[in-house]
């Protein structure tokens, strides 16, 4: 078995077995009013059916961008939090700072850990300055077009951002545009079967997200780099 497939079944089955706290957390994180929103609030079924789909995606593709490797903890750091993600801006059409904070100080320090053991500090330097560049083009278009997307996006789009750019300046364009090329690709299967009009939102935190993990586990940069 290659370790990109190892990677991905034990991402896969670590995401899944997470799932249903990560179900409950989109039920409680959304409160502003929650004190205690890390323990979740009960999920039904339905609920727990849908996270469980999103955490398999993540889990899988994380695992096989991280290849068996130190990076793992770091990548299923970011697909953990990513699946709660995910499931409220599909529902709520928000970022809540609560779980963006978590990811990016998860991945501040798994992936020093893992630039420590592989000594690789000048990549964790240029996933500093990759989620810095990312964060500056995002809230510049954002306060350009307010309506293109919010705040939750940029900060969001700074901490993948930094995960791209400890695997190069490649990875952070390609990345950040699989983002946006899913969202529109979304966006026009949405117009063409009339679920959606041109005013419609569509929330941009799942597609760069997917166009982030999806990246990195199919290696996309190097490849066409």
């Amino acid at each position: 078995m290659s370790t990109t497939a190892l990677g991905a079944g034990a991402g896969a089955l670590f995401c899944l077995a997470a799932s249903p706290y990560l179900a409950r957390l989109t039920l409680s994180v959304p409160d502003r009013d929650s004190t205690g929103w890390w323990r979740g609030a009960p999920a039904s079924a339905a609920r727990l059916r849908a996270t469980a789909a999103v955490a398999l995606l993540l889990g899988a593709l994380a695992g096989a961008a991280a290849r068996w490797s130190v990076l793992l903890p770091a990548l299923l750091g970011l697909a953990l939090v990513g699946t709660a993600l995910v499931v409220i801006d599909l529902e709520h059409h928000r970022l809540p700072n609560r779980l963006v904070g978590t990811a990016a100080v998860a991945g501040a320090v798994l992936l020093a850990l893992a630039a420590g053991v592989r000594h690789d500090w000048p990549h964790y330097l240029r996933a500093v300055e990759g989620g810095a560049a990312v964060y500056a083009v995002l809230f510049l278009i954002a306060f350009l077009a307010p309506r293109s997307f919010g705040l939750g996006d940029v900060r969001l789009g700074g901490v993948l951002g930094f995960y791209l750019g400890y695997h190069g300046w490649l990875a952070v364009y390609y990345g950040i545009f699989a983002g946006f090329l899913v969202g529109t690709v979304v966006a026009v299967v949405l117009l063409v079967s009339g679920r959606a009009t041109r005013k419609t939102p569509v929330p941009f935190g799942p597609m760069l997200i997917v166009g982030t993990l999806g990246v990195l586990a199919l290696n996309i940069s190097t490849a066409v780099g």
